[in-house]
């Protein structure tokens, strides 16, 4: 079976990607309401090119994201830019990202757990 071919996202709209994100989740009753004692710093890697960012999350609420991997991550993202950006815009479904092995993590279960419940709130408008 082969793989979708997916276009590869550049560095500068997956960052403003990231940022309309972080915006949403920080904007989000959910995400407050149940992460509010989350503190994480994620690293997002495209696997596709050199693109890496930094989103750091203090008592559940994302800063603005940075580019380039900075300080000792608590939890590591890698995938494909093109799906890493459809997550972010919320046009796909995380879940089905994660099922499938697009997306990969590296990090606690605990953060992992966190972050997939900011991004399903986040894609959910909630």
């Amino acid at each position: 079976m082969s793989e979708p071919v997916h276009e590869s996202v550049g560095a500068d709209e997956l960052l403003d990607a990231l940022r309309e994100y972080a915006t949403k989740a920080g904007a989000s009753p959910r995400v407050n309401k149940t992460l509010g004692a989350w503190d994480c710093r994620i690293h997002i890697l495209a696997t596709d090119h050199d693109a890496a960012f930094t989103l750091v999350v203090t008592g559940g609420q994302p800063a603005e994201p940075t580019p380039g991997p900075t300080g000792t991550p608590d939890l590591v993202v890698r995938g494909h830019s093109f799906d890493l950006a459809e997550i972010f815009w919320g046009d796909a479904n995380p879940v089905s990202n994660y099922m499938q092995g697009a997306i990969r993590t590296q990090g606690r279960s605990e953060d992992v757990m966190r972050l997939d419940a900011m991004a399903m709130f986040v894609f959910l408008g909630q």
